[in-house]
C-alpha cells in the first residue's frame, strides 16, 4: 500500500511538472560550456570580425507587417512578401538584416514561431543574407495591443505606430511581474538552443535601446545583464550584442552594461558622420564622435540603426557609409520598403498623410523601385555588387 502511495505521488508530481507553465512544443537545451559566462576575448572577437565581410544591411519588416507580432504569428506570417523583399535587399548589395522577435508569439504558439524563424532563415540564406535576431526592446508599446490576431491599422503620417516593446513582464498597470522573468529566460534559451550553431545567423542581440522605455528602469537594470547571460549560457557560436542608443549620461548605466558584457558592440545614430548645422542653426553632433568612442573598446562595432534624411538630421547613405566602410563598422540602416510601419514619415510628423520630401527612413517603394535612384546606384557601388555583376 505504501509503495502504491509513493508511486502515485511520483506520477502526480510528473504530471504537475509537465503541465506547469508548459509552452507548446519541445524546448531544446544544451549543456553549458565549461566557462560560458564571460564575453569573448578581444582576440576571438577580432578573429570573428576578420572572417566577416563588411556587414551591410537594413532593419527588416515585410511591408505587410506593422509590428513583430504581425510578422511572426502563424495567421499573418507572409512568406511571399518576405521572399520578394529580401530579394530586393540582395539587389542593393545587402548581406545582413536585423530582425526583431517577440516573446509573446513564442509564448502563445511556440512551434510555428520556431518554424517561421527557420523558414525566414532559409529565404534569407537563398539570397546570401545573414540575420541578426533581436530578442528584447526598450523602445515600443508594452500594453495596448499585445495580442495575437489582428493588429492596429497604420495611420498615415504616424511613424512606427505599433512597434512592440519586450520583455512582456508587466501587468496592465505597468507593475513588474517577477514570475514572468523565468518565462523570458525559457524563451531566450529555447530559441538560442535551437539555432546556436546555425551559420545563417550572424549575431544575437539581447536588447534594443535599453533605457528608452519610460518607467521600466528597474526592470531593465535587472533583466538586461540577465538576458545577455541567458544567451551566453547556451554557448552559441554567434556573438552577442546590445544595441545602445547614442551613448549619453541618461542611459550611462545601461550603456556600460552593454559595452562591457557584449562580444561585439553596436550603437544607433541618426546624424551624418561629421558635425553639421540644422534648419534652425543648431549643431547636429556627427556620428564620428560616438563611433570612435565605441571603437576605443577594441571590439568590432556595428551601427545597427542609421539613416534619417532631411535638414534636421542629415543622415544619408552617402555621408555615413564611406566612413563606416573605412573603419569596417557594420552599417545597418532603418527600413527597406515603405509599408505598414510608415517609417518614411519622421518622428512627430504633423502634416498628416502628406508624403515627406525627403523620406525619413526606408529605401524602396512598394513595387521595389527606389525612391531615390541615385541611392540604389550608390549602395550597389559601395557594396561592390556592381563589380560582381560586370
Amino acid at each position: 500500500m505504501k509503495r502504491q502511495f509513493l508511486s502515485l505521488c511520483v506520477l502526480l508530481l510528473l504530471v504537475m511538472m509537465s503541465s506547469c507553465g508548459k509552452i507548446e512544443g519541445d524546448e531544446i537545451f544544451v549543456p553549458l560550456a565549461e566557462e560560458p559566462l564571460q564575453p569573448w576575448s578581444l582576440t576571438k572577437a577580432r578573429d570573428w570580425h576578420a572572417a566577416q565581410p563588411w556587414i551591410v544591411g537594413c532593419n527588416f519588416f515585410p511591408s505587410t507587417a506593422i509590428n513583430q507580432i504581425e510578422m511572426w504569428q502563424s495567421s499573418t506570417y507572409d512568406r511571399e512578401t518576405i521572399d520578394r523583399e529580401l530579394g530586393w535587399a540582395a539587389e542593393l548589395g545587402f548581406n545582413t538584416v536585423r530582425v526583431f522577435l517577440h516573446s509573446f508569439v513564442w509564448e502563445k504558439e511556440r512551434d510555428s514561431f520556431i518554424n517561421n524563424m527557420e523558414d525566414f532563415l532559409t529565404i534569407a540564406d537563398s539570397y546570401d543574407i545573414k540575420t541578426m535576431f533581436c530578442f528584447f526592446s526598450g523602445a515600443g508599446d508594452y500594453l495596448s495591443h499585445c495580442t495575437l490576431g489582428k493588429q492596429l491599422d497604420p495611420i498615415p503620417g504616424v511613424h512606427n505606430l505599433a512597434f512592440m516593446g519586450d520583455p512582456t513582464v508587466t501587468n496592465d498597470d505597468g507593475k513588474a511581474m517577477p514570475k514572468r522573468y523565468d518565462l523570458m529566460k525559457r524563451y531566450v534559451q529555447d530559441v538560442v538552443a535551437h539555432f546556436r550553431t546555425d551559420e545563417r545567423i550572424r549575431i544575437w542581440e539581447a536588447w534594443n535601446e535599453p533605457g528608452t522605455a519610460a518607467n521600466r528602469e528597474d526592470i531593465t537594470t535587472e533583466l538586461l545583464p540577465k538576458s545577455i547571460q541567458w544567451i551566453r549560457e547556451m554557448n552559441p557560436e554567434q556573438p552577442i550584442t546590445v544595441g545602445i542608443h547614442s551613448p549619453d549620461m541618461e542611459h550611462a548605466v545601461f550603456d556600460e552594461i552593454a559595452l562591457t558584457m557584449s562580444d561585439i558592440n553596436s550603437y544607433h545614430n541618426y546624424s551624418g558622420w561629421n558635425d553639421a548645422k540644422n534648419t534652425y542653426g543648431g549643431t547636429i553632433i556627427g556620428m564620428k564622435h560616438i563611433a570612435l568612442e565605441i571603437l576605443a573598446y577594441g571590439r568590432p562595432v556595428i551601427c545597427s540603426e542609421y539613416l534619417a534624411r532631411g535638414n534636421d538630421w542629415q543622415s544619408t547613405f552617402q555621408n555615413t557609409m564611406p566612413f563606416m566602410k573605412q573603419y569596417k563598422i557594420g552599417a545597418i540602416n532603418w527600413g527597406l520598403v515603405w509599408g505598414k510601419t510608415n517609417t518614411v514619415y519622421p518622428w512627430g510628423w504633423d502634416k498628416g498623410d502628406v508624403e515627406p520630401d525627403p523620406w525619413f527612413h526606408d529605401i524602396l517603394l512598394p513595387d521595389g523601385s527606389p525612391k531615390y535612384p541615385e541611392e540604389k546606384e550608390f549602395l550597389r557601388e559601395i557594396t561592390g555588387i556592381t563589380e560582381l555583376n560586370k
